[in-house]
Formats: structure tokens, C-alpha cells, sequence
């Protein structure tokens, strides 16, 4: 049977209808099809950027350095999350020594008299002023961690006790009162060995304390490196002298020079370089966005990127910027409904300044209910004319059942003349509209505390706003 290859203008259209990560799969196989390829619409339901990774629905893409010449003939990631104490490398230098240690001149973390975790994770509070020194303090540890993982090696439980329900619970206790000790002298008491309860436990130890060992031994490598004076080989991809460029090149490959807006329901924005930025002729039309810690950075790669006079914008979802940090309320005042999260220190100022006429606080709240930036945040409604239908909801945790009551009575004393009924108190704007403060039963324990600019001829016309739950997201 003769077969004849699809016409350009067929390729787009069976392109169009494809999932993305084929696409972009049969685009790095095929290079004939990328022109249609580009030229194809793309749509993507969850795009997530994060540093040197990106997301397209369920597949990953990213870009990382490993060390290649190891003695256990396993390449070892450098990049990304160190796993011992949490910190975040980009590049190494030429004896793998990670950037963040480079830039502080090459002097190691922690046994600075701050609460910073040493180069192992754990946190010592012995002040040590040389890098020498700190240096030897780690070798000590490491060899302290091998006494007590040979410790495990002949220990047996007096008693097999199987209780599966607490296992888990036991042995994350186990692990918390290793990395919480600050001492370099000591093995494990009795009281750590009694939680490992049968040798299904004791062999999790074992394992555990040999992963750590090894990484231990990874993070000092460099230092004898740099002595003898040892490049190892390390393998990257796209390398030009920074990892950067290699993601760089990912973005491009996946992204630039499209024809058309790529459609894409959810973007989140999770990266830590402050290099990452995607290519200039990208344009997404976007229909939510959620933004980890906002920062101006951060809502500037989205806003060059969004193709605003198209997209449905309808939900933004905010975890607010550090205190003193400036970022464009305008743009993110285009989204319907805003959710934000004040979790991590509660910061009136910032809700100030939003511009959205839905949106949802999920916060410590209490005292501002209670104080005049509340008030100050109704003049500025009332001053305003925010128009009918603007609705602000604080969904809080408060076990008093009272405190509804008492925000309301609050408000009731500073606006005389605000007529209150049991759950709501009216303050009357213009001739046409007045504010609604009112309290309603949140999932228990949570109650939320509502703004509403309702119309004096449809009281009663309240929107109906579902409380969404703020999705947590890692780092």
C-alpha cells in the first residue's frame, strides 16, 4: 500500500490535537515536523516553572550537574536542593565546590554563633571563626556518625515489638533527636535505640545512617579537591560555563519562536534563580496563576509573557512578597478572584493595595479585625466607590466563638450610624450602594469575616464565593 507523507497545513492540525510532551518528544526526534510544530497551537493545562526544572502537565524537564568519576560509579547530583541542609546550588567551581559557599568567599555555614545549619544539616551553635577550623569540626562529625552507624550495625532490640500504626512515628522520632543533636561527642543513648523496636526498624536505621554517611563524605570531597589539587568530571547538559544557559536552552527548545499564544490553564511560578526568564517572543494566554512568595521579578516574567487582551484571567493565586518589596498590584488586579495566603507573619499593608474585586485572605487575621487598618480599609472602600459586587473574605482560625460578634460591635462603634442586625452591620456609601460586614461558618474550626459592596435595591444579592483552600507548594 503507498503511503505519502502529511502535507505542512495536515502536520498542524494532527499536532494541535496532541498532547503537549509528545509534541515536544516527536519535535526533538523529527526535526522536520518543528516547523509545523511551532506553528501548531499548543495547549497545556499546568505549566510550572521552577528553577532548572519545568513542568508540562505530569513530565518533568530539567537540567542538572553530576559528578561522574565517583568510586561508586553512580552519577551524583550536584545541583538543585542539597539534601543535607536544605540548601540551593546552581553551579559548582572547577573542584566542585558548590556557589553558595564560593559566594561567601569559601567560608563554610553554620558555627557562625547563629542559628544556621553546618555544611551536614545539623545545627551547632560553637562559634568558629576559621574555615580551617569548622572544616575540622565536620571531619569530627563524620567520623562520630560512623562510630554511631557501627553502633547499629551489632545492636538487636531486647524485645520484637511489631506495631505498624507507630512505626512510622518512631522512626521520624529516631531521625528528628539524630539531626537535633548539636554535641560531636557521644553515641546513640538508650533512649534513641529503644524507638527502633524490631530489626525491620533497626535495618531502616542502618540504611539511613549509611545514605547520610556517604553524603557527608560527598560534601568534604571538594575540600580535599581543592588541597591536592583534583578537577573531578562532572557532566552537564548544554554546558557553556553556566548551569543558566542550559535552561536557557530547555525554555527555548520548548517554547520560542511559537506562532500563536500557548493556551494554558494553570501557570505557576516557583523558581529561585533570579536569572530564569522565558523567551522574549513567548506569549501565553492564561486563565490562573499562582505565584510562590511574590516577588517584582516574578510578576514581570509573567506579565511579558501573558497575552492580557486575550486570556480569561480568573484566578491568581498569592503567597505575598517579603516586607518592602514592591510588586505590580495593577497586573495582578486583572484576575477575578485573588487567593493569598498570609500563613507565614500576617502583613495588613499588603491587602491595601489590591485591586481585584474578589478576593480571599487565608490568615492569622484576629488583630486586624480588631484594629484601625481594618477601619482604615473600609474608608478606603468607602472613599473609593468600590463598585457593587467587590467582595473581601478573611477566612480565619479563631476557637472563640464570640469573635465574630465582637469585630462587628467594633465596626458598629466607630460608624454610629451604621444600622446592625445579628450577623451584619451596613454602612451606607452612596445613595445606591452601602458595605456589608458580616460573619458566616467556615468548614470547622474556620469562620471568615466578609466585605461586600452590595446594591441598596438588591440587598440581599450577596456573591457566592466557594472559601477555596490555599494549595501549599514546595520551594
Amino acid at each position: 500500500m503507498n503511503s505519502k507523507p502529511l502535507t505542512y497545513e495536515s502536520s498542524k492540525t494532527v499536532l494541535q490535537y496532541m498532547d503537549p510532551n509528545l509534541r515536544i518528544l516527536l519535535s526533538s526526534r523529527i526535526p522536520s515536523i518543528r516547523t509545523a510544530e511551532k506553528a501548531a497551537p499548543l495547549k497545556i493545562e499546568h505549566l510550572e516553572i521552577r528553577s532548572h526544572i519545568i513542568k508540562v502537565n505530569d513530565t518533568y524537564y530539567g537540567c542538572e550537574v553530576y559528578r561522574v568519576d565517583r568510586k561508586y560509579k553512580v552519577p551524583y547530583p550536584i545541583s538543585g536542593l542539597t539534601k543535607l541542609n536544605s540548601k540551593w546550588t546552581c553551579d559548582v567551581d572547577e573542584f566542585g565546590t558548590r556557589d553558595y559557599i564560593t559566594k561567601a568567599g569559601g567560608l563554610l555555614p553554620g558555627n557562625n554563633g547563629l542559628r544556621e545549619l553546618n555544611l551536614f544539616g545539623f545545627l551547632d551553635l560553637e562559634n568558629i571563626p576559621t574555615d580551617e577550623g569548622r572544616l575540622q569540626k565536620l571531619k569530627k562529625r563524620l567520623k562520630l556518625e560512623t562510630q554511631r552507624y557501627n553502633q547499629l550495625l551489632i545492636y538487636r532490640p531486647k524485645k520484637e515489638v511489631i506495631d505498624d500504626e507507630n512505626d512510622s512515628f518512631d522512626f521520624g522520632t529516631f531521625k528528628l533527636s539524630h539531626c537535633n543533636r548539636s554535641d560531636a561527642t557521644g553515641l546513640f543513648n538508650k533512649k534513641a535505640l529503644g524507638l527502633l523496636k524490631n530489626e525491620d526498624m533497626v535495618k531502616k536505621a542502618i540504611d539511613y545512617m549509611n545514605e547520610r554517611i556517604k553524603q557527608m563524605e560527598n560534601e568534604l570531597l571538594p575540600f580535599e579537591n581543592k588541597k591536592r589539587n583534583i578537577r573531578p568530571k562532572f557532566e552537564r547538559v548544554k554546558y557553556t560555563g553556566d548551569l543558566h544557559k542550559a535552561e536557557d536552552y530547555l525554555r527555548d527548545f520548548i517554547f520560542a519562536k511559537r506562532q500563536q499564544p500557548v493556551v494554558v490553564n494553570v501557570l505557576t511560578i516557583m523558581e529561585k534563580c533570579c536569572l530564569c526568564k522565558m523567551p522574549r517572543d513567548l506569549k501565553i494566554k492564561l486563565t490562573e496563576l499562582e505565584l510562590l512568595r511574590a516577588t517584582q521579578l516574578k510578576v514581570e516574567l509573567v506579565k511579558a509573557i501573558t497575552d492580557i487582551s486575550s486570556s480569561p484571567l480568573e484566578k491568581v493565586t498569592v503567597y505575598p512578597p517579603s516586607e518592602g518589596e514592591q510588586i505590580d498590584f495593577e497586573f495582578l488586579g486583572r484576575f477575578k478572584l485573588l487567593l493569598f495566603n498570609e500563613m507565614f507573619g500576617w502583613r495588613p499593608e499588603f491587602i491595601h493595595n489590591l485591586q481585584n474585586r474578589l478576593v480571599i485572605c487565608h490568615a492569622h487575621a484576629q488583630n486586624f479585625l480588631l484594629s484601625e487598618d481594618f477601619l482604615v480599609l473600609i474608608r478606603n472602600w468607602i472613599e473609593n466607590k468600590k463598585p457593587v459586587g467587590t467582595c473581601f473574605i478573611f477566612s480565619i482560625f479563631d476557637p472563640r466563638e464570640d469573635f465574630p460578634i465582637r469585630v462587628l460591635k467594633f465596626v458598629k462603634t466607630k460608624y454610629v450610624n451604621a444600622p446592625a442586625e445579628d450577623n451584619y452591620v451596613n454602612i451606607r456609601m452612596r445613595n445606591s450602594a452601602f458595605l456589608r460586614i458580616c460573619h458566616e461558618k467556615d468548614k470547622d474550626p474556620r469562620i471568615s469575616i466578609r466585605m461586600d459592596v452590595v446594591s441598596v435595591e438588591r440587598p440581599h444579592d450577596l456573591t457566592n464565593i466557594k472559601i477555596e483552600p490555599i494549595p501549599y507548594i514546595l520551594y
